[in-house]
């Protein structure tokens, strides 16, 4: 995805390919070689790779799959 394309605010499905699975994260802060994502779902294994103080992690614009919808509708 590209940098303008992203928003800050939003939360975003990210494939980073150092991470086992895909993790969700609230995008904080944008930079040149990335995004500062605040993590809000992740698969077990990838805890170690996340910062244990404030919960963060530089993603690489190319590893963000796409904005996850907070409202859904389920009939």
């Amino acid at each position: 995805m590209n940098k303008e394309a992203i928003i800050v605010g939003e939360s975003y499905e990210c494939r980073k390919t150092d991470f086992a699975r895909p993790i969700i994260g609230e995008v904080i802060r944008k930079e040149a070689n990335g995004c500062i994502v605040n993590v809000e779902r992740f698969y077990g294994l990838d805890a170690d790779k996340i910062d244990q103080v404030n919960g963060q992690v530089l993603i690489k614009y190319s590893e963000v799959a796409g904005i996850i919808s907070r409202e859904c509708f389920f009939s």
